[in-house]
Protein backbone atom coordinates (compact mmCIF):
# COMPACT_ATOMS: atom_id res chain seq x y z
CA UNK A 1 0.00 0.00 0.00
CA UNK A 2 2.82 2.39 0.82
CA UNK A 3 4.50 1.69 -2.51
CA UNK A 4 1.24 2.33 -4.36
CA UNK A 5 0.83 5.70 -2.63
CA UNK A 6 4.43 6.61 -3.40
CA UNK A 7 4.02 5.79 -7.09
CA UNK A 8 0.76 7.73 -7.19
CA UNK A 9 2.29 10.82 -5.61
CA UNK A 10 5.21 10.73 -8.04
CA UNK A 11 2.84 10.33 -10.98
CA UNK A 12 0.79 13.30 -9.83
CA UNK A 13 3.91 15.46 -9.57
CA UNK A 14 5.11 14.40 -13.03
CA UNK A 15 1.81 15.45 -14.55
CA UNK A 16 -0.16 14.56 -17.64
CA UNK A 17 0.38 14.90 -21.36
CA UNK A 18 1.67 18.45 -21.15
CA UNK A 19 3.96 17.71 -18.25
CA UNK A 20 2.04 19.93 -15.81
CA UNK A 21 1.35 18.51 -12.36
CA UNK A 22 -2.02 16.81 -11.92
CA UNK A 23 -2.36 17.82 -8.28
CA UNK A 24 -4.78 20.66 -7.66
CA UNK A 25 -6.09 22.40 -4.58
CA UNK A 26 -8.77 20.44 -2.75
CA UNK A 27 -10.58 23.55 -1.54
CA UNK A 28 -10.77 24.82 -5.09
CA UNK A 29 -12.20 21.47 -6.15
CA UNK A 30 -14.97 21.76 -3.58
CA UNK A 31 -15.80 25.32 -4.54
CA UNK A 32 -15.70 24.76 -8.28
CA UNK A 33 -17.79 21.59 -8.54
CA UNK A 34 -18.70 19.40 -5.56
CA UNK A 35 -20.36 16.97 -8.00
CA UNK A 36 -16.86 15.84 -8.90
CA UNK A 37 -16.98 13.96 -5.59
CA UNK A 38 -20.17 12.05 -6.42
CA UNK A 39 -18.35 8.70 -6.63
CA UNK A 40 -17.30 8.83 -2.98
CA UNK A 41 -19.68 6.88 -0.73
CA UNK A 42 -19.86 8.00 2.91
CA UNK A 43 -19.94 5.66 5.90
CA UNK A 44 -20.26 7.88 8.97
CA UNK A 45 -20.51 4.85 11.27
CA UNK A 46 -16.93 3.72 10.52
CA UNK A 47 -15.70 7.10 9.27
CA UNK A 48 -14.91 5.74 5.84
CA UNK A 49 -15.04 7.10 2.29
CA UNK A 50 -15.06 4.63 -0.60
CA UNK A 51 -14.63 5.87 -4.15
CA UNK A 52 -16.32 3.36 -6.42
CA UNK A 53 -15.03 2.69 -9.93
CA UNK A 54 -17.34 0.76 -12.28
CA UNK A 55 -15.84 -2.49 -13.58
CA UNK A 56 -13.57 -2.80 -10.54
CA UNK A 57 -15.67 -5.02 -8.26
CA UNK A 58 -17.84 -2.06 -7.36
CA UNK A 59 -21.05 -4.12 -7.10
CA UNK A 60 -19.62 -6.27 -4.33
CA UNK A 61 -17.98 -3.32 -2.64
CA UNK A 62 -21.26 -1.42 -2.70
CA UNK A 63 -22.82 -4.46 -1.07
CA UNK A 64 -20.14 -4.27 1.61
CA UNK A 65 -20.81 -0.56 2.10
CA UNK A 66 -24.53 -1.23 2.53
CA UNK A 67 -23.69 -3.65 5.32
CA UNK A 68 -21.10 -1.37 6.90
CA UNK A 69 -23.48 1.59 6.94
CA UNK A 70 -26.36 -0.51 8.28
CA UNK A 71 -28.60 0.31 5.32
CA UNK A 72 -29.61 -3.31 4.77
CA UNK A 73 -30.93 -6.18 6.87
CA UNK A 74 -29.14 -8.81 4.81
CA UNK A 75 -26.41 -10.72 6.61
CA UNK A 76 -24.92 -12.24 3.45
CA UNK A 77 -23.64 -9.65 0.95
CA UNK A 78 -24.33 -11.92 -2.02
CA UNK A 79 -28.02 -12.03 -1.03
CA UNK A 80 -28.31 -8.32 -1.82
CA UNK A 81 -29.67 -7.97 -5.39
CA UNK A 82 -26.93 -6.57 -7.60
CA UNK A 83 -29.17 -4.03 -9.31
CA UNK A 84 -30.35 -2.58 -5.99
CA UNK A 85 -26.93 -1.21 -5.05
CA UNK A 86 -26.72 0.88 -8.22
CA UNK A 87 -29.99 2.74 -7.76
CA UNK A 88 -30.02 6.44 -7.02
CA UNK A 89 -30.14 7.60 -3.40
CA UNK A 90 -29.11 4.23 -2.01
CA UNK A 91 -25.98 5.77 -0.50
CA UNK A 92 -24.97 9.05 1.01
CA UNK A 93 -22.45 10.55 -1.41
CA UNK A 94 -19.81 13.05 -0.42
CA UNK A 95 -21.24 15.46 -2.99
CA UNK A 96 -24.57 15.45 -1.10
CA UNK A 97 -22.99 17.32 1.83
CA UNK A 98 -22.21 20.95 2.50
CA UNK A 99 -18.64 22.13 1.73
CA UNK A 100 -17.54 22.27 5.37
CA UNK A 101 -18.88 18.73 5.99
CA UNK A 102 -17.12 17.49 2.86
CA UNK A 103 -13.88 19.14 3.95
CA UNK A 104 -14.04 17.58 7.42
CA UNK A 105 -14.60 14.06 6.11
CA UNK A 106 -11.91 14.32 3.47
CA UNK A 107 -9.37 15.28 6.13
CA UNK A 108 -10.40 12.90 8.91
CA UNK A 109 -12.01 9.79 7.39
CA UNK A 110 -10.23 6.69 6.08
CA UNK A 111 -10.36 6.77 2.28
CA UNK A 112 -9.93 3.94 -0.20
CA UNK A 113 -10.55 2.95 -3.81
CA UNK A 114 -9.93 -0.03 -6.08
CA UNK A 115 -8.29 0.22 -9.49
CA UNK A 116 -7.66 -2.10 -12.45
CA UNK A 117 -5.46 -2.28 -15.53
CA UNK A 118 -6.97 0.44 -17.77
CA UNK A 119 -7.13 -1.61 -20.98
CA UNK A 120 -8.57 -4.63 -19.19
CA UNK A 121 -11.18 -2.41 -17.57
CA UNK A 122 -12.18 -0.86 -20.93
CA UNK A 123 -12.47 -4.31 -22.47
CA UNK A 124 -14.55 -5.52 -19.53
CA UNK A 125 -16.92 -2.59 -20.03
CA UNK A 126 -17.16 -3.27 -23.76
CA UNK A 127 -17.87 -6.97 -23.35
CA UNK A 128 -20.39 -6.36 -20.57
CA UNK A 129 -22.29 -3.51 -22.20
CA UNK A 130 -22.09 -4.34 -25.90
CA UNK A 131 -21.47 -8.06 -26.35
CA UNK A 132 -23.56 -9.57 -23.58
CA UNK A 133 -27.34 -9.68 -23.46
CA UNK A 134 -27.86 -8.50 -19.90
CA UNK A 135 -30.85 -6.31 -19.12
CA UNK A 136 -28.52 -3.36 -18.52
CA UNK A 137 -26.77 -3.99 -21.85
CA UNK A 138 -29.88 -3.06 -23.85
CA UNK A 139 -29.65 0.53 -22.64
CA UNK A 140 -25.99 0.87 -23.60
CA UNK A 141 -26.54 -0.68 -27.02
CA UNK A 142 -29.37 1.73 -27.83
CA UNK A 143 -27.79 4.75 -26.15
CA UNK A 144 -24.27 4.32 -27.50
CA UNK A 145 -24.18 1.33 -29.86
CA UNK A 146 -26.47 2.76 -32.55
CA UNK A 147 -24.51 6.02 -32.70
CA UNK A 148 -21.16 4.21 -32.71
CA UNK A 149 -22.10 1.97 -35.64
CA UNK A 150 -23.66 4.84 -37.62
CA UNK A 151 -20.49 6.91 -37.24
CA UNK A 152 -17.77 4.28 -37.42
CA UNK A 153 -19.04 1.29 -39.40
CA UNK A 154 -17.30 1.48 -42.74
CA UNK A 155 -19.22 0.64 -45.91
CA UNK A 156 -22.64 0.39 -44.28
CA UNK A 157 -25.51 2.81 -44.82
CA UNK A 158 -26.41 4.34 -41.41
CA UNK A 159 -30.04 3.47 -42.07
CA UNK A 160 -29.07 -0.20 -42.04
CA UNK A 161 -27.71 -0.09 -38.50
CA UNK A 162 -29.95 -2.20 -36.21
CA UNK A 163 -32.06 -0.08 -33.89
CA UNK A 164 -31.16 -2.46 -31.06
CA UNK A 165 -27.55 -1.30 -31.29
CA UNK A 166 -26.40 -4.91 -31.18
CA UNK A 167 -23.19 -5.88 -32.94
CA UNK A 168 -20.72 -3.11 -32.09
CA UNK A 169 -17.13 -4.12 -32.83
CA UNK A 170 -14.34 -3.40 -30.38
CA UNK A 171 -12.47 -1.32 -32.99
CA UNK A 172 -15.61 0.80 -33.52
CA UNK A 173 -15.99 1.34 -29.79
CA UNK A 174 -12.36 2.42 -29.49
CA UNK A 175 -12.75 4.78 -32.47
CA UNK A 176 -15.65 6.37 -30.59
CA UNK A 177 -13.57 6.72 -27.41
CA UNK A 178 -10.69 8.32 -29.30
CA UNK A 179 -13.01 10.93 -30.82
CA UNK A 180 -14.80 11.73 -27.54
CA UNK A 181 -13.58 14.12 -24.86
CA UNK A 182 -12.66 12.17 -21.75
CA UNK A 183 -14.82 14.39 -19.53
CA UNK A 184 -17.82 13.18 -21.55
CA UNK A 185 -17.09 9.47 -21.02
CA UNK A 186 -19.70 7.28 -19.38
CA UNK A 187 -18.51 6.18 -15.93
CA UNK A 188 -17.99 2.60 -17.10
CA UNK A 189 -15.06 3.70 -19.24
CA UNK A 190 -14.19 7.06 -17.68
CA UNK A 191 -10.67 7.46 -16.33
CA UNK A 192 -10.36 6.14 -12.79
CA UNK A 193 -8.35 9.23 -11.90
CA UNK A 194 -11.12 11.53 -13.16
CA UNK A 195 -13.74 9.85 -10.95
CA UNK A 196 -11.74 9.60 -7.72
CA UNK A 197 -9.27 12.53 -8.04
CA UNK A 198 -6.38 10.74 -6.32
CA UNK A 199 -4.05 13.67 -6.93
CA UNK A 200 -6.24 15.82 -4.67
CA UNK A 201 -7.81 13.30 -2.31
CA UNK A 202 -5.16 11.50 -0.26
CA UNK A 203 -6.33 7.89 -0.16
CA UNK A 204 -5.15 5.71 2.70
CA UNK A 205 -5.57 2.50 0.70
CA UNK A 206 -5.32 1.82 -3.01
CA UNK A 207 -6.69 -1.65 -3.65
CA UNK A 208 -6.11 -3.44 -6.92
CA UNK A 209 -8.39 -5.76 -8.85
CA UNK A 210 -5.45 -8.08 -9.38
CA UNK A 211 -5.15 -8.62 -5.61
CA UNK A 212 -8.83 -8.07 -4.82
CA UNK A 213 -9.31 -10.77 -2.17
CA UNK A 214 -6.34 -9.92 0.04
CA UNK A 215 -6.69 -6.16 -0.40
CA UNK A 216 -10.39 -6.26 0.46
CA UNK A 217 -9.83 -8.31 3.58
CA UNK A 218 -7.03 -5.99 4.68
CA UNK A 219 -9.13 -2.86 4.18
CA UNK A 220 -12.18 -4.32 5.97
CA UNK A 221 -10.08 -5.11 9.01
CA UNK A 222 -8.41 -1.69 8.95
CA UNK A 223 -11.69 0.24 8.86
CA UNK A 224 -13.14 -1.68 11.79
CA UNK A 225 -15.63 -3.90 9.97
CA UNK A 226 -17.29 -6.57 12.13
CA UNK A 227 -15.05 -9.66 12.33
CA UNK A 228 -17.82 -11.75 10.76
CA UNK A 229 -18.04 -9.52 7.68
CA UNK A 230 -15.90 -10.71 4.79
CA UNK A 231 -15.68 -9.81 1.13
CA UNK A 232 -17.49 -12.34 -1.12
CA UNK A 233 -15.33 -15.09 -2.64
CA UNK A 234 -13.50 -13.73 -5.66
CA UNK A 235 -14.24 -15.45 -8.97
CA UNK A 236 -11.21 -15.06 -11.26
CA UNK A 237 -11.96 -12.81 -14.22
CA UNK A 238 -11.52 -14.18 -17.73
CA UNK A 239 -11.14 -10.70 -19.21
CA UNK A 240 -7.35 -10.58 -18.85
CA UNK A 241 -6.98 -13.52 -21.23
CA UNK A 242 -8.97 -11.63 -23.89
CA UNK A 243 -7.01 -8.37 -23.76
CA UNK A 244 -4.37 -9.29 -26.31
CA UNK A 245 -6.73 -10.81 -28.93
CA UNK A 246 -9.06 -7.81 -28.76
CA UNK A 247 -6.18 -5.33 -28.70
CA UNK A 248 -4.77 -6.98 -31.83
CA UNK A 249 -7.96 -6.13 -33.75
CA UNK A 250 -7.04 -2.44 -33.47
CA UNK A 251 -4.82 -0.58 -35.90
CA UNK A 252 -1.45 0.52 -34.56
CA UNK A 253 -2.71 4.10 -34.51
CA UNK A 254 -5.76 3.08 -32.48
CA UNK A 255 -3.62 1.09 -30.06
CA UNK A 256 -1.38 4.06 -29.36
CA UNK A 257 -4.30 6.49 -29.15
CA UNK A 258 -6.11 4.23 -26.68
CA UNK A 259 -3.04 4.02 -24.46
CA UNK A 260 -2.63 7.79 -24.63
CA UNK A 261 -6.25 8.26 -23.52
CA UNK A 262 -5.61 6.38 -20.29
CA UNK A 263 -2.02 7.53 -19.79
CA UNK A 264 -2.75 9.19 -16.44
CA UNK A 265 -4.33 6.01 -15.04
CA UNK A 266 -1.40 3.92 -16.27
CA UNK A 267 1.13 6.17 -14.62
CA UNK A 268 -0.37 7.05 -11.26
CA UNK A 269 -1.72 3.54 -10.55
CA UNK A 270 1.50 1.82 -11.67
CA UNK A 271 0.24 -0.16 -14.64
CA UNK A 272 2.22 -0.88 -17.79
CA UNK A 273 1.20 -0.86 -21.42
CA UNK A 274 4.30 -1.23 -23.57
CA UNK A 275 3.86 -5.01 -23.78
CA UNK A 276 0.81 -4.38 -25.98
CA UNK A 277 2.57 -2.40 -28.75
Amino acid sequence: MQRRRTVLERGCREGGHGGSALTFDLTQLLLSNPRMLSNLIVDDRHKVLYCYVPKVACTNWKRMMLMLTGRTNYTDPLSIPSDSVHRKNVFLKLSDLEPHDIHMRLHTYTKFLFVRHPIERVLSAFRNKFEKNYTSSAYFKKRFGVKIMKNYRIGVDPSQVPVSGHGVKFSEFIAYLIDTKTDQFNEHWALMSSMCHPCSVRYNYIGKYETLAEDSEHILRQVGAPPTLHFPPVVPSKTASFVEPYFDTLSQQQQQALINLYEDDFRIFDYHFRTFI
